[in-house]
């Protein structure tokens, strides 16, 4: 993250309210609307001072709501958690690890095992087993083995600018652009084969992106373990 991000973050983590926390475009998304909150956004203090700082940081802020006002998709695919977070007004503690024993306590816990390629969901009337596809070692393996974190957003249907506009259906991100969701590819589930996401068959993603959206994203934990197999 950029020095300058930092008072950013501080300055807008400061305005934030329940409001503000929402999922990104996806799961009420409108063909041709952008999806980002109709709200107004204080100005930074001090930012009108010319050639001051605070100027400086309202400048580059604009900019980034600009940008991913243009281009959701690949604003979220482009940029840090914490640039995505600073603009679609998530809440700071959803971005980052959470301890395992907290963990242990969420209604819906979700384990990844890079080594076996299977996810494990596991909630109120829920056990599940899912054959994955994650990331191919070495270069894009899955990063995160042996921690968790809170999802960052859901979206019913994520297209990655990364990736000729890949259709990611029933997304769940976490770990800034790691996200969890639905393949075409379903021949090569049970082995490591994407760009470091989580593949599922599409049943399956929507299976998991059900139950995450019916329990809600802040009493949901997601774990990585493993280590991927290299051929």
């Amino acid at each position: 993250m950029k020095i300058y991000h930092a008072a950013l973050v501080a300055a807008f983590l400061s305005l934030t309210s329940a409001g503000f926390a929402f999922d990104l475009p996806g799961l009420d998304k409108v063909p041709g609307v952008a999806g980002l909150p109709a709200v107004s956004f204080p100005r930074i203090a001090g930012s009108e001072i010319v050639g001051s700082a605070e100027a400086a940081a309202e400048r580059s802020l604009e900019a980034l709501r600009a940008e991913a006002a243009a281009d959701p998709d690949k604003f979220v695919d482009e940029h840090t958690p914490e640039e995505v977070g600073l603009v679609f007004g998530l809440p700071a503690g959803s971005r980052y690890m959470i301890s395992n024993a907290l963990a242990l306590s969420a209604t819906v816990q979700v384990r990844v095992n890079l080594g076996t390629q299977r996810l494990t969901v596991s909630g109120p009337g829920v056990g599940k087993v899912f054959k994955i596809s994650s990331g191919l070692a070495p270069e894009h393996g899955t990063p995160g083995s042996g921690k968790c974190f809170a999802p960052d957003f859901i979206e019913t249907m994520h297209y990655s600018s990364l990736y000729n506009k890949a259709p990611m259906p029933n997304s769940v991100f976490f770990n800034g652009n790691i996200a969890m969701h639905g393949t075409e590819a379903e021949h090569l589930l049970g082995k490591p084969a994407s760009h470091g996401c989580i593949r599922l068959s599409k049943a399956d993603a929507k299976t998991l992106f059900d139950i995450i959206k019916a329990n809600g994203k802040v009493n949901t934990s997601i774990c990585v373990e493993g280590k991927t197999p290299v051929k």
